[in-house]
């Protein structure tokens, strides 16, 4: 149980095992080795939602449960010498350029997505089928769902931002690609205006959904012209599952005090430390 347990109604959505480059999750001997939960029965969360950490509990984000304790939860959150575990550190001045890297093509529109209470986040779910999705080196990805990470859990040069927003996307094949947004504080980001005001209500004690989805384009969520960070990575939660491609935009969108206190009201921190890169390039990709 997370220190956030009192916020919420632990959910009993469908989760879908992760495949392909992403390995299920490692289970403690006493758990159940199943990555599927039992069926979907919360009203507003889309059958077959993506859930991206381990269900069950026993780990947090601090105390005897926290991120240094992550691995006798999960082994694959334990640190190696070979381990590629996220988040990391950006530094800007010492990137790989590649030509053969290329920035993810979008094709995002407006949609619908429902809000709640993960036990560890708010989350956007997406509720229809559409055309939003992305393309990395010639694969589609499809997104499932974005989350909120407070303070951001990539860094750049060292320093973290306000939050960091994750678009997180399925390949056909299971494969997971999650593009980072880092958001500092300034004026208020319409983009997730509806997504910010649900919090409350997704909270709440009867629910962990807000009783109405809300309408979000994901174009408005990432920042314009700007380059992007690229690396093999993980899942920043246990299971810490790795094979994750993520791309980090090096500029951030803004948020405003208000919609960070919205968030921090009832997650005021849930971010994992950056963790080594044990030899792994960062290639810098140019969107101009």
């Amino acid at each position: 149980m997370t220190k956030h347990a009192a916020f919420y109604v632990p959910l009993t959505a469908a989760a879908l095992a992760l495949t392909g480059g992403v390995s299920a999750w490692a289970a403690p001997a006493s758990a159940p080795t199943s990555a599927v939960a039992p069926a979907n029965v919360s009203a507003g969360v889309p059958v077959g939602a993506l859930r991206l950490s381990m269900p069950g509990g026993g780990w947090s984000y601090d105390g005897a449960t926290g991120p240094e304790h992550w691995g006798e939860v999960a082994p694959t959150c334990a640190s190696t010498p070979t381990s590629k575990q996220s988040p990391v550190d950006l530094p800007l001045h010492s990137l790989t350029e590649s030509r053969k890297v290329k920035a993810p093509v979008l094709d995002y529109e407006r949609a619908e997505f429902s809000v709640r209470d993960t036990g560890e986040t708010i989350q956007g779910d997406l509720t229809t089928v559409g055309p939003n999705a992305v393309t990395l080196d010639g694969t589609r990805y499809e997104l499932q769902q974005f989350h909120l990470h407070t303070p951001s859990e990539h860094t750049i040069d060292g320093e973290p931002a306000a939050m960091e927003l994750h678009l997180v996307h399925r390949s056909a094949g299971g494969r997971l690609a999650v593009l980072g947004v880092l958001l500092e504080l300034g004026r208020e980001n319409a983009a997730l205006d509806g997504f910010f005001d649900a919090i409350p209500a997704a909270a709440a004690a009867t629910s962990s959904v807000a009783p109405r989805p809300v309408q979000v384009n994901p174009a408005h969520l990432v920042p314009a012209w700007s380059d992007l960070v690229r690396y093999d990575g993980s899942l920043t939660t246990p299971p810490c599952s790795e094979g994750v491609l993520w791309s980090v935009y090096e500029r951030p969108r803004m948020i405003s005090k208000a919609q960070l206190g919205a968030f921090t009201a009832v997650h005021p921190e849930n971010s994992r430390p950056v963790q080594p890169l044990n030899g792994r390039s960062l290639f810098e990709v140019d969107v101009h």
